[in-house]
């Protein structure tokens, strides 16, 4: 039986109540101080937990992935790229049907699916013999990290306290700092010593871990689940994309960019100057930058408001990239990465959490995913965009525009939220000074 929470809810903003309500844990909870609500529960770290593991192994893989076609299937450098990027297209197309379905397949049967189908997909790689059945099984693997990753994402913002959304964000997607830096560098590492069998086994056996986790999380019901089958598998445009998460996932997208920019063309570029150690470093500096910000971040949005967040971290985004189209020197180039994890960092928890704060608990899922959704989508077309952008005018070109366009989303974000003065758990309201 599915082990989800299902009682009323105490407001348009909160989720629904732990099901296992019993007497002495309404006593606990009646114990608790008024003023400040628990945000560290069992559930809310075991779906850290969950959400670490499931960055990780994407990490892992995506690393080793292209040589590993390269070497095993003979692929030239297009089809290794797409059998790296298949995981992230399958996880994309899985999104336009997540946020609808997982609201009646249940959260947590979802979550514990798609784990499942993790360790499965992570084992079946020792026995692909062909590059057709590598990329059906990369995108398999990635539809189950779509389907899973929205049904976490949705219940973790239903445990998370309305008042304490900016932090609970901020404390979910720290721990996915690390992956982007330990991921590479445990494949390496694997694949030197071993074979891509070890880099396998490991990945499975990492979301062994995860399947192990999400057994033992319970996870909050949503709250309404229409009572026909007819409602529940019709999937209308509603059902896909929610209108009121698109300026920010818009701008999410755009900033997108900027970050792949860095994820796919950085190594290129600092060979093309004589930067290779510099360029070693830039991802230990930006994961530990990340870390660093969203520690306090979302203490300051939740006590602040969007704004005081979201303009500061812009402007440093915008100048990392800035940094790094100019870079004369090694040491200008980490500064970029330090920059870079301070303010992209910041801003995906604080753009989730603020599309949390601005539905509906029974639009929060959809919401979500039209979040992911746009922001995949802005990662998977940048290589297309930038590189006929670097051939035309070369890596520095290319940083420099990115650059702009990050400067042009702090107008857009004012047009679009940050001309309401909003806190979160606060109705928005327009400033008037």
């Amino acid at each position: 039986m599915d082990d989800e929470r299902k009682t009323p809810q105490t407001g348009p903003q909160q989720p629904a109540v732990d099901a296992a309500s019993s007497p002495r844990h309404e006593a606990r909870r009646a114990e608790r101080p008024v003023g400040r609500e628990r945000l560290f529960t069992r559930d809310f770290l075991l779906a850290i937990i969950i959400n670490v593991i499931l960055a990780l192994v994407f990490y892992m893989l995506v690393t080793g992935m292209a040589v590993f076609a390269v070497e095993e299937f003979a692929a030239d450098q297009t089809a290794a790229g797409f059998a790296a990027s298949a995981f992230v297209i399958g996880a994309l197309i899985s999104r336009f049907a997540a946020g609808k379905y997982v609201e009646f397949l249940g959260r947590r049967r979802t979550v514990i699916a798609g784990l499942a189908i993790y360790v499965l997909a992570g084992v079946a790689y020792l026995w692909v013999d062909s590059y057709p059945a590598l990329i059906a099984l990369r995108m398999v693997h990635g539809i189950s990290f779509g389907f899973g990753q929205t049904a976490l994402n949705a219940a973790v913002f239903a445990l998370i306290p309305a008042s304490r959304r900016g932090e609970g964000a901020g404390y979910y997607m720290l721990a996915v700092a690390l992956p982007p830096a330990v991921g590479p560098m445990l494949t390496l590492q694997l694949t030197e010593l071993f074979d891509f069998w070890a880099m396998f086994l490991a990945t499975s056996a990492v979301s062994v871990l995860g399947l192990l986790a999400a057994l033992f999380i319970r996870l909050p019901a949503p709250p309404h689940v229409p009572a026909r089958w007819k409602d529940r598998l019709r999937l209308r445009p509603g059902d896909i994309i929610e209108p009121r998460a698109i300026p920010l996932a818009t701008i999410a997208m755009m900033l997108g960019f900027g970050f792949a920019s860095v994820m796919t063309f950085l190594n290129g570029f600092a060979r093309s100057e004589g930067m290779v150690d510099a360029a070693s470093l830039f991802f230990l500096v930006y994961a530990a930058a990340v870390m660093v910000t969203r520690l306090v971040a979302g203490k300051i949005q939740d006590r602040f408001g969007d704004n005081t967040v979201v303009y500061p971290t812009l402007v440093l985004y915008a100048v990392a990239l800035g940094l790094l189209a100019w870079s004369p020197n090694q040491g200008v180039m980490l500064l970029s990465g330090v920059l870079a994890g301070l303010g992209f960092g910041a801003l995906l928890p604080a753009f989730q959490a603020t599309i949390a704060a601005l539905l509906p608990a029974t639009r929060t899922s959809i919401g979500i995913s039209t979040f992911f959704i746009l922001l995949d989508s802005g990662f998977g077309l940048s290589p297309m965009i930038l590189g006929p952008l670097l051939e035309l005018g070369g890596y520095r070109m290319m940083y420099a525009a990115c650059a702009v366009l990050v400067t042009a989303t702090i107008g857009l974000y004012w047009l679009l939220h940050g001309r309401h003065g909003v806190k979160q758990g606060v109705p928005r309201r327009l400033r008037t000074d």
